[in-house]
């Protein structure tokens, strides 16, 4: 009992470091114009800034295994919260775009080393009747995070100045720092070879794969260029895979996907993490865009979606233990479809406690649905896997995070053409076909859960 309630200490803690890393992706933008202000630059210019931190967040992942193993993980994680501090100050104290781009790498490197790492620690401990609730504590972060981001971003922004959206990271940061050194265990470090091939293959595959991404999502960009980036990160990750496979000590070990409940978390879930990501992207452009709402009450809406992810954690492992992973992941799933149906039936018209209703809604099943597929995904790993499966479950989370962000303004462009090839203001029928997009992705997902076998997580729920 006494191991089990450290584990659940060590979640918390490292739950709330993947909360400072996720918010930092999300809590500028709706500060862009102040930033952009204060370099005497153009707004779009600072999406530099943005694509920076996601970058160094995907290229350092594929080596936060090793790092762990070399110099411990204990060692590792506390180096990386300090790394995380300093490059926030330093964002804060940014006088150009350039200091500022720089220092955003800096977050973005911290960050990739300092979730995976207290991730793989806190799993690695987890015993199998404990999984549900330690993910459950892992997870809300990537729900909350996305919500919160641009709420939080708006308000420093407008009340004080956006410097302290980064000054707030230092003191959550010592915090953060003080329980590491209390919790996380101290062990030997474990010598062996550095795949150095596996991580420039790696590495560059997903820094080509995830630019090429952020490229299509400026309209600016010409998107064939952008498109062979992509296709040349894929080609070069295609590589990455062939060698991790032939090699005795690959840098990322694949072996998790020989596992048919962490193959369905990694592929069906991902197009239900590209549908959630999409949400938080296209919901307050609609409020603000197409019925002519104001940033803080189209920020406050979003509130619902974040109610809903807190209360329905509380009846996520009790719902997982009588139903199963399988019933719940289809039931839920046409859930989680049929709210985003509703949400593109929006109108001007609408009243706001009926949005209300369906963004609370819509906010308990996605966490109901994100709780379970992580959990589902490492019902079988095995304690000598988890490393290489969480910083293959964080690579994928990371890419239907920039993918979701993608696919919403793909889906915006595409129903702009279809309704008005001539159009430059998007409309409220816009937005309601790219809802209905992201609706048919979470359909799709559907296909991988409903050809699960009946018993597929039994194993974490007790049962033999």
């Amino acid at each position: 009992m006494q191991q089990s309630n450290k584990v659940q200490k060590m979640a918390i803690l490292v739950a709330a470091t993947f909360f400072m890393e996720n918010l930092d992706a999300t809590v500028i933008t709706t500060a862009i114009p102040n930033i952009a202000k204060s370099f005497s630059v153009n707004p779009q210019d600072i999406s530099v800034g943005i694509s920076a931190y996601m970058l160094a967040l995907t290229i350092g992942l594929p080596a936060s295994g090793w790092l762990a193993n070399r110099f411990t993980a204990h060692r590792i994680f506390s180096m990386s919260i300090v790394l995380f501090m300093l490059a926030s100050l330093l964002c804060a104290l940014s006088t150009n775009l350039t200091m500022f781009t720089l220092a955003r790498l800096c977050q973005g490197l911290a960050g990739s080393l300092m979730v995976p790492v207290g991730r793989t620690v806190v799993l690695s401990r987890t015993e199998k009747q404990n999984l549900v609730n330690t993910i459950s504590i892992l997870v809300w972060p990537g729900l909350i995070a996305p919500v919160m981001g641009p709420v939080i971003g708006g308000f420093f922004a407008q009340y004080l100045t956006w410097h302290w959206i980064f000054v707030l990271n230092i003191p959550l940061g010592f915090i953060a720092l003080f329980y590491a050194f209390k919790l996380l265990p101290k062990e030997l470090p474990q010598i062996r070879a550095f795949d150095g091939i596996g991580f420039v293959l790696c590495g560059l595959g997903l820094l080509l794969f995830v630019y090429g991404l952020e490229m299509i999502s400026h309209s600016q960009k010409s998107i064939w260029i952008s498109l062979s980036i992509v296709l040349l990160g894929c080609v070069i990750l295609t590589m990455a895979c062939y060698h991790l496979t032939h090699i005795t000590n690959p840098l990322i070990s694949l072996q998790a996907f020989s596992k048919r409940t962490f193959r369905t978390m990694f592929f069906g879930g991902s197009l239900i993490r590209i549908a959630l990501s999409s949400a938080p992207f296209l919901l307050p452009l609609m409020f603000q865009v197409g019925f002519g709402y104001s940033p803080l009450t189209a920020g406050a809406l979003l509130l619902a979606l974040f109610v809903g992810n807190i209360l329905f954690k509380l009846i996520n492992t009790p719902l997982i233990q009588r139903f199963g992973f399988r019933n719940i992941l289809i039931i839920n799933g046409i859930i989680l479809s049929a709210s985003f149906i509703l949400c593109a039936f929006f109108t001007e018209q609408t009243s706001i406690i009926t949005m209300i209703i369906v963004l609370f809604l819509s906010g308990g099943a996605r966490s109901i649905q994100f709780t379970t597929l992580n959990t589902l995904g490492f019902s079988e790993i095995e304690k000598s896997e988890v490393q290489s499966a969480n910083i293959l479950s964080t690579l994928a989370q990371q890419l239907n995070n920039v993918l979701g962000i993608v696919l919403g303004a793909l889906f915006l462009f595409i129903a702009s053409c279809y309704h008005d090839h001539n159009k430059t203001v998007l409309s409220v029928e816009d937005f309601q076909f790219a809802l209905l997009m992201v609706a048919g992705l979470t359909i799709i997902a559907m296909i991988d859960f409903i050809t699960l076998p009946k018993n597929a997580g039994d194993n974490v729920r007790g049962i033999k």
